[in-house]
């Protein structure tokens, strides 16, 4: 496996050094770390968010109502769609009518993180609308390259968002640079942190194939080179008592153990999730708990999850956490953050823990390293849109690389936006192998 690792991320590299990159996003925003490079690590043009022509717009302090309403009174100025702080992931269907039904607005992708969301508006017919853009160096601009490298693109396409698109806008030539050969990601990968979703989920936004149903996942699991994935379904962290992942282990039997599910505890019913969590966790192709402080309204301290802690001994399954910093614009997140689970952390040091997402931002960040240190028994996964520039480095120069697996939060994000990241970064081959699989086999698995 090493050598498939190996000879992908050679070739991934290959691929992002000859696309033709031109970054139409450059950001002010300071960076989460003080530390971090502030080198732009392709060509680029620094536009402006208040003039000139093509023009920024950023999603955050400008709504779609307003832009639409400039596009038309402008129609002469060409108006990027452009991430604030926030991910493009809520905003797929107004995102599409603008840049389909106006031919003045564009999207940058940095931040704009949907699964497959390039290859759908491609095609649509809108592959010609999609501008190349990192947001560095407040984002770590690998997380934007990736999904072009590995896009389910032909050549010129991939040339085309990756810069001659955002060249035409300029008025300069495209750049004409040799094929490249379409990557394959090698089947070395488990997700430890995924999602399922049907008709019965509420969801936030369109998703397309991402029911329980392992007809629905073999493909994706092929091209994103997962030989496992470790699944929550969305809807049983709604309503565990309705919707318990155990009716959803069809999928893990016609996977043959693949594809494993996590149990909901819901700390506002704790005899209900308990006795839901006795009924699940015996089953093998269940490899743990998967709690949401947020989603449940309940901070991760409160003696509500006295009875989780003491399941978890009882049957020796360990723990997934959602986990972030606290939020302006999501203060659900405060009942989540790394700080808050070292009461259960300390009175239960034999439960395996982990923290998922790390902490979720730059401010989560140093709360889940003082609780990884702190705690033997913890782990973290690096699953959602934690893109910021500096992530990486630090939580392999704080946690270290046998404390780091590897998730995605699928069907949320593209799993390709991390994974560029961690194929950009100084991580040796053999660290990234152990974050790409051996961890999760390691803590999850027992192998």
């Amino acid at each position: 496996m090493l050598d498939m690792v190996k000879k992908f991320r050679e070739e991934y590299l290959q691929t992002c050094a000859a696309l033709p990159f031109l970054d139409c996003y450059v950001s002010d925003m300071t960076p989460g770390w003080d530390d971090v490079s502030t080198k732009i690590p392709t060509d680029y043009r620094k536009l402006s968010f208040d003039s000139g022509n093509p023009r920024l717009v950023m999603q955050t302090k400008t709504g779609f109502e307003e832009l639409e309403n400039m596009a038309k009174a402008e129609p002469q100025v060409n108006f990027i769609i452009a991430s604030g702080d926030q991910k493009l992931l809520y905003h797929r269907e107004e995102i599409t009518r603008l840049i389909r039904d106006y031919s003045n607005i564009y999207i940058c992708i940095a931040n704009m993180c949907n699964l497959y969301m390039i290859e759908e508006l491609a095609a649509d017919g809108l592959a010609g609308k999609m501008l190349y853009g990192s947001m560095a160096p407040y984002l770590d601009a690998a997380h934007a390259m990736a999904l072009v490298a590995i896009g389910k693109l032909d050549w010129k396409t991939k040339c085309d968002i990756a810069g001659n698109n955002f060249r035409r806008l300029l008025g300069e030539e495209p750049v004409e640079v040799p094929g490249m050969p379409a990557l394959i990601i090698p089947p070395v990968v488990i997700d430890a942190h995924a999602h399922t979703a049907d008709s019965l989920t509420r969801v936030r936004f369109p998703i397309h194939d991402v029911a329980s149903d392992y007809e629905q996942w073999k493909d994706k699991l092929e091209y994103f080179g997962m030989t496992g994935m470790f699944f929550t379904p969305s809807k049983t962290t709604r309503d565990f008592e309705t919707y318990p992942s155990r009716n959803e282990r069809q999928i893990c039997v016609d996977s043959d153990g693949a594809i494993r599910y996590f149990e909901v505890y819901d700390p506002r019913k704790p005899a209900e999730a308990v006795a839901s969590l006795e009924k699940s966790l015996p089953d093998p192709m269940c490899v743990g708990i998967k709690i949401h402080p947020p989603a449940h309204g309940t901070d991760a301290d409160a003696p509500a999850y006295e009875p989780l802690w003491q399941t978890a001994t009882r049957f020796n399954k360990p723990i997934m956490t959602h986990s972030w910093g606290e939020s302006y614009y999501n203060a659900t997140q405060i009942h989540s953050t790394p700080d808050k689970f070292d009461r259960y952390l300390s009175a239960y040091p034999q439960v395996k823990f982990v923290f998922g997402h790390t902490g979720g931002r730059p401010n989560g960040f140093p709360l889940a390293v003082e609780m990884i240190r702190k705690h033997p028994q913890t782990m973290c996964d690096i699953s959602g849109d934690f893109f910021h520039n500096g992530f990486v480095a630090h939580a392999l120069k704080e946690i270290g690389s046998d404390r780091i697996m590897y998730g995605t939060d699928i069907y949320w994000i593209d799993p390709r936006c991390v994974m560029g990241m961690l194929l950009q970064s100084d991580i040796s081959n053999e660290d990234l192998l152990k974050i790409l699989r051996g961890n999760a086999e390691r803590f999850y698995l027992n192998r």
